[in-house]
């Protein structure tokens, strides 16, 4: 009798059916394991993400209405999560979040990022809560979470949250709504769950456009913009408005609620500011503060000097700028360029304007 024949091990039907199943589970989420996109998802137009993050949900434009937040109010589990204080758009909805897998990296620095990336493209600010303002953000972010799968990774961190409303100008205009913040509790999903850790930021990008082909047209036209955002206006810019019109208004220099301590975001407008007094050595300014209109009148004055005056000791101390170049000054809520009575209007009198000392400009 010959040798008996060779052939395959008998695999019993269980087992192939759990082979089967782990083989489908790795393929299915091995873009998460190996920090890939989403498949099919890739940045917006003119928009680059932070260096080393990745997409774990993504949304191709979808016509839909659309609630961003103005205030303070809540209806967390409603079509409107922002309750009275929010603003409805309809359009085609785009969205993306982004995991930075390091622990490391702090919530300022990402959102300061952003914010740079908004200037080059020109957004016009609608809405920026000061970081310590009372209202949560992350819940109103729960039915996109569902959709994507996402769990309640962007739900549970108040203390770290950043959110930032802007659009573009002229004609229709395309909504940004970014919303920053790092994972501290809540569920998990499976495809995350060896990967995301306590700490590690993330992004929530949502773009809505009037018309789905508008976003890639509307960015790649910003981009060309040469004056830079309104929050990271380059120094040629400055100095040409402060010829024109005789003043400069910031945005971008960012405080605590009722403190006077300059959040780590303002960098960017400091660092503007500086260049420009660096490339103008005979140029002399006001730093002039103004706030919302909350509290009474004097000590809306005392804080708005008091920020005035950190803006200053900034440039002197960091950007060895000469002291009798700067005056501080604050001119508490005197001077409002939209209403106190929405929260989108008191973001818009906060600011920051610089006054030449001189006029006209030194040649």
């Amino acid at each position: 009798m010959g040798a008996p024949r060779r052939g395959r091990a008998f695999t019993p039907p269980l087992f192939r059916m759990r082979r089967l199943l782990l083989f489908y589970v790795l393929f299915a989420f091995g873009w998460h394991a190996s920090g890939a996109d989403v498949p099919g998802s890739q940045d917006p137009a003119g928009l680059p993400r932070w260096t080393g993050s990745s997409i774990v949900g993504h949304q191709s434009p979808r016509q839909d209405e659309y609630y961003y937040s103005t205030g303070s109010s809540r209806s967390f589990g409603n079509v409107n999560p922002y309750g009275p204080d929010s603003r409805k758009l309809q359009g085609f909805v785009s969205r993306w979040t982004y995991l930075v897998p390091d622990s490391s990296r702090n919530v300022s620095e990402i959102f300061s990022y952003y914010r740079t990336e908004f200037g080059k493209l020109g957004l016009e600010t609608v809405y920026f809560p000061d970081p310590d303002m009372d209202g949560w953000f992350g819940p109103g972010y729960s039915s996109w979470e569902q959709r994507a799968k996402l769990g309640q990774i962007l739900d549970y961190n108040e203390a770290e949250e950043r959110y930032l409303v802007a659009r573009s100008t002229g004609g229709d205009s395309v909504y940004y709504v970014l919303f920053v913040t790092s994972f501290k509790d809540g569920v998990v999903p499976e495809a995350l769950k060896n990967i995301l850790k306590v700490k590690m930021p993330l992004v929530q990008l949502d773009i809505i456009a009037p018309s789905a082909d508008q976003l890639q047209a509307s960015a790649t036209e910003l981009r060309v913009v040469p004056t830079g955002g309104r929050e990271t206006m380059n120094p040629e810019e400055m100095r040409r408005r402060l010829a024109s019109s005789g003043s400069v208004t910031l945005y971008g220099l960012i405080f605590g609620a009722d403190k006077d301590t300059l959040l780590p975001e303002s960098a960017p407008s400091v660092e503007r500011i500086a260049e420009l007094l660096q490339k103008d050595p005979a140029l002399k300014l006001y730093i002039v503060c103004h706030t919302e209109r909350t509290g009474t009148l004097e000590a809306s004055r005392d804080l708005s000097e008091r920020r005035a005056k950190s803006v200053v000791r900034e440039l002197i101390a960091r950007h060895k700028v000469a002291a009798n170049r700067l005056t501080a000054a604050g001119a508490a809520f005197l001077a409002p360029v939209a209403t106190s009575a929405t929260g989108e209007g008191r973001a818009k009198n906060r600011r920051v304007v610089l006054i030449p000392q001189e006029t006209p400009l030194p040649p």
